[in-house]
């Protein structure tokens, strides 16, 4: 997955602005200008305009963080809507201190059910790291994590006085 050799790696316009951090518009922007590349899916227009896939490798002087080839096998996955692919994703943006971009990776994931996203997602609102802190949502996603069995989710509610 070497964004540095001849085959490309595509990703929506919606996945490119999550990983920017970027509204669909920007990414739209962007394409129209020149800034980065892509190839249209679709001839006629969507509900949201032209339909694009993105080249990643021409979005990573927008990314902030490494694009390592395990992170670009981690962002393939969460594309394809895997939840284990978008913690990850989510991981690699926490750790360059990208948190409000983490937390949006986190989130996803969280929906579709992966308890260490909830895990994250609750420290992310607890602490107000990359969101708003939220400390009802923040106990809530530990509750979610919880109930799916997650260990350090029980043990972090039950240091904070919660019966399971």
């Amino acid at each position: 997955m070497d964004l540095s050799k001849n085959s490309s790696t595509y990703i929506s316009t919606q996945t490119a602005a999550l990983l920017a951090g970027k509204s669909v518009r920007t990414i739209n922007n962007w394409l129209e200008s020149g800034s980065i590349s892509g190839k249209r899916v679709h001839a006629e227009r969507g509900p949201g305009g032209l339909m694009w896939e993105i080249d990643l490798a021409s979005m990573t002087a927008y990314i902030p963080m490494d694009m390592a080839d395990a992170c670009v096998q981690e962002i393939v996955r969460a594309e394809a809507g895997d939840a284990d692919g978008m913690n990850n994703v989510g991981t690699y943006f926490y750790a360059a201190n990208a948190c409000k971009i983490a937390a949006v990776w986190f989130e996803a994931a969280a929906k579709k059910g992966h308890a260490d996203a909830m895990e994250w997602l609750s420290i992310c609102h607890l602490n107000g790291i990359g969101v708003e802190k939220n400390h009802a949502l923040g106990i809530q996603w530990l509750g979610k994590a919880a109930a799916l069995g997650h260990s350090v989710a029980k043990a972090k509610l039950r240091a904070l006085g919660f019966e399971l």
